[in-house]
């Protein structure tokens, strides 16, 4: 696995998780099969042009985008190994932009986004084990397939997984096991942001890198910057994918630009506190 690091803005970052190689020798489980199978009938759904099905797409979709970034973000991350020998414990290395962020700030970084909504998906979780049984009745009504259970089914694993990359984040800095590498490519694409915002939230590079000293994507940065702005946009994240040459972050990233973009222009719009 090779994790890369993206920037939203200076004080919101992406992690995902990419899987280099898989074994696809390996025999699926059977929660695997499941999940591809339902990603395939979803897909046949869409397309359909009318009808109950297409409507749920349409409407599902929606929704999914509508959960926190954060969250697909360590559902990316592959659970932690059990009973791992120490003499068999390999480094993963992390991509980052170099213009943005320091080495010495990821480990902090990656510990805070695999901590600190742990306790959030651990009570969701338990709230969807608890509605299962609740929701398995309405399997009785005919021809509709009970959405509400599989819905529930697929948040629980949701928070399942997000917990899991959580934990394997918390072990990966707990243990040293992070290796910081710089991506010049993935650096031209901030570089070339910055100087284009520069000019309307009155910051520069140098800036940028003494908030990154100071605790980039953390409060401690605050007093660097006057106002928080958006690294990378939604347009952005195609560019960002191409130059990661991992197509399937296309989708990820335009959903967290869209999330940040949201929250960022809200806090924008709240009233000055008085100095």
């Amino acid at each position: 696995m090779r994790l890369f690091l993206i920037p939203l803005t200076p004080r919101r970052a992406f992690v995902y998780g990419h899987h280099v190689a898989q074994e696809t020798t390996k025999r699926r489980s059977l929660l695997d099969r499941a999940i591809t199978k339902s990603s395939d009938i979803w897909l046949k759904w869409e397309k359909y042009e009318k009808g109950w099905q297409k409507q749920l797409t349409v409407h599902g979709n929606r929704l999914l985008r509508r959960i926190p970034y954060q969250e697909w973000s360590l559902k990316s991350i592959s659970a932690l190994p059990r009973n791992i020998p120490d003499n068999e414990r390999q480094k993963i290395p992390v991509t980052y932009p170099p213009s943005v962020m320091t080495p010495g700030e990821i480990p902090k970084l990656l510990h805070r986004l695999g901590t600190e909504k742990a306790g959030m998906h651990r009570r969701l979780l338990i709230w969807c084990l608890v509605g299962l049984p609740i929701s398995a009745p309405f399997g009785l009504v005919p021809i509709i397939p009970n959405i509400p259970f599989f819905y529930l089914v697929f948040r629980a694993y949701s928070h399942w997984r997000a917990l899991q990359g959580g934990r394997h984040l918390e072990f990966l800095v707990k243990n040293n096991l992070l290796d910081p590498q710089p991506d010049s490519q993935l650096d031209r694409i901030y570089t070339t942001k910055i100087e284009t915002v520069a000019e309307y939230v009155s910051i520069n590079k140098e800036t940028i890198q003494k908030a990154a000293e100071a605790g980039v994507m953390d409060e401690a940065a605050e007093e660097h910057l006057q106002e928080e702005f958006e690294l990378i946009e939604e347009p952005t994240a195609k560019e960002v994918a191409e130059v990661l040459k991992i197509p399937q972050l296309v989708v990820e990233l335009e959903r967290a630009c869209e999330q940040v973009h949201d929250q960022v222009e809200a806090r924008r719009k709240e009233p000055k506190k008085d100095q």
